[in-house]
């Protein structure tokens, strides 16, 4: 699948650009990568936005942050073309789904978006698809 013209959303585990960790949990994610395609394939613009972190610091961020709004909500606001991840319910697949938005799953080993783009090129990555 050829990355053109397109939305990609990865989560992460920090803000390392291209070199940002990719997340194991779509959910436990700090960071949500936005990263911009042109048509020739190349990115143009990578942006970090908060996600949901780990469950124990969930509690305290949400007194404290309007950030909490329903997280797959925001992902859609944030207009995605596609989502690649390791783990995500499948009511985010729905979700997602329902809002245009693919869900790919990424093979084990991958360790930065670099490598995630590498992998998508590759064609190593499988959409998930709803039952």
């Amino acid at each position: 699948m050829p990355l053109w013209n397109m939305r990609i959303l990865i989560p992460t585990l920090d803000k390392n650009g291209l070199d940002a960790s990719v997340s194991p949990h779509f959910g436990q994610a700090a960071y949500l990568a936005l990263i911009d395609v042109d048509g020739q394939g190349n990115v143009v613009s990578t942006n970090f936005e908060k996600g949901e972190g780990p469950h124990e610091e969930r509690e305290e961020d949400e007194k404290f942050s309007g950030l909490r709004k329903n997280i797959h909500q925001r992902i859609i606001d944030l207009k995605p073309d596609i989502i690649t991840v390791f783990m995500i319910g499948p009511r985010a697949i729905q979700d997602f789904a329902s809002n245009g938005i693919r869900v790919f799953k990424l093979p084990d080993g991958i360790k930065t978006i670099s490598e995630v783009f590498d992998a998508i090129n590759e064609g190593k990555v499988q959409e998930y698809r709803m039952s």
